[in-house]
């Protein structure tokens, strides 16, 4: 990598050297009569050695010596640590030389928000002259991608209008005027993206997160991460080359960009999810929101019930104090089906139900699990009718809790009357329905 320079100074080489030179490169004015190589560390070190000799042989005899080498040696150390591109782009690209020189052109991604693009080189002609663009080496796929992989790099969105220009070959730049080379363009002609995001659903779901969700486009295969607003989806499954699922992480109300990155590039729907504020009746960890009651009294719900009749099991066997919660389902289900074992009855169906991300009962491989069900305690029952309006599929008829009758527990256990709200005690083979709840945290 190499910088050219046309007409070349004392002062000029000085001012270039605190900088890396690139390889691609903007000339202007005459024929090169020079080429001055600086595009490596040694290089680099070397011509800062001979500007800190030279100063310090021009003040040998100074009584201020070793201030001024020191002053040299700070400032070529200062030039050294930022002497990157950022930097270049500010003060070198600036046609100073009124015989013409030539100049880097800098390649500085835009990664705020993800690999979104690449910051235009503007030149700025401050000879005193008039310049005429005599060449451009323009940026390869190599420099373009130096530091950010190719298959990262976002969709464009709207581009932005110039404020100058396109540097042209053959162009005059008259003294003050600016042109620009869209490195944008150049980087973005040389690596076309084979992917697509087309379509997902749903477009909206809880803030919480937990929501499954199918991502729809071409030249999925092979995806390594899907992302809300830059913050990683779970449970990537890649069904095909036009399909993903995942669910979505947890993130604050509003409209995000959601971004796959595959091996042959990045694909992104702008806006293309809506984060809603978390609220009972909405889909999340493989059912709907069911209560927001704080601690134990967040629950989730299956979609539907989970049988239409079904006894609560164990007529004549008293579980005891750990199956008599009014607010702990899971705590109860456990002793139940401890004491109870194996068999089918209400607590042991709900204990034995899972449910993964994309509603598939038994879980399918790829995506997440839900396993940790358990027949709901009395009051959690309770809110659960409360809220059946906005939880949806519920009969008006009884559903057992998992609390077992403090009187009677060998003979009764408590349900609650769907279309009355009245609690009631009947005796455990009666065949009641049941929807099974699972804990989360909002």
């Amino acid at each position: 990598m190499t910088v050219k320079i046309r007409g070349i100074g004392p002062l000029v080489l000085v001012a270039m050297m605190p900088f890396t030179a690139l390889s691609q490169t903007i000339t202007s004015g005459p024929p090169s009569i020079a080429q001055v190589p600086v595009d490596n560390p040694f290089a680099l070190g070397i011509l800062m050695l001979g500007v800190v000799l030279a100063g310090w042989w021009s003040l040998r005899c100074s009584q201020s010596v070793q201030r001024v080498v020191s002053l040299l040696l700070v400032t070529a150390l200062v030039g050294l640590a930022g002497h990157g591109v950022g930097l270049m782009a500010q003060v070198v690209n600036a046609f100073t030389n009124p015989a013409g020189e030539t100049l880097p052109i800098s390649v500085s991604p835009i990664t705020a928000g993800g690999f979104t693009g690449f910051q235009p080189a503007d030149f700025t002609n401050n000879s005193g002259a008039a310049l005429r663009i005599a060449a451009i080496d323009t940026p390869n796929l190599g420099q373009c991608f130096a530091t950010n992989p190719a298959n990262t790099l976002l969709p464009q969105g709207v581009p932005p209008t110039s404020p100058h220009p396109e540097c042209g070959v053959g162009n005059a730049l008259a003294n003050g005027a600016t042109c620009r080379v869209d490195v944008e363009a150049i980087c973005r002609s040389l690596y076309v993206s084979g992917a697509s995001l087309t379509a997902i659903s749903p477009i909206s779901g809880a803030a919480s997160g937990g929501v499954g969700i199918t991502l729809t486009g071409s030249g999925l295969t092979g995806a390594t991460s899907v992302t809300f607003d830059g913050i990683a989806a779970t449970s990537v499954n890649v069904v095909n080359s036009t399909t993903i699922t995942a669910v979505t992480p947890a993130h604050a109300v509003g409209a995000v960009n959601v971004v796959v990155i595959t091996p042959g590039g990045a694909a992104q729907l702008v806006n293309g999810y809506a984060y809603l504020a978390t609220a009972v009746g909405q889909i999340s960890g493989g059912g709907v929101i069911a209560a927001l009651g704080g601690g134990l009294n967040n629950l989730i719900a299956a979609i539907s019930d989970n049988s239409s009749a079904i006894h609560w099991g164990g007529l004549g066997t008293a579980v005891g104090g750990g199956a008599q919660s009014a607010s702990d389902g899971s705590t109860n289900t456990t002793f139940i089906e401890g004491v109870l074992g194996a068999g089918t009855y209400a607590a042991k169906l709900c204990s034995s139900y899972e449910v993964d991300s994309q509603g598939n009962t038994p879980c399918q491989v790829g995506n997440s699990c839900y396993n940790d069900w358990f027949l709901p305690a009395r009051n959690q029952l309770l809110g659960l009718y409360t809220n059946r309006v906005a939880v949806g599929g519920f009969t008006n008829a009884s559903y057992w809790s998992s609390t077992e009758e403090q009187v009677s527990p060998h003979i009764a256990a408590w349900a609650t009357n769907f279309a009355t709200g009245v609690e009631l005690s009947p005796i455990k083979s009666t065949n009641d329905r049941v929807r099974c709840v699972r804990s989360f945290t909002p």
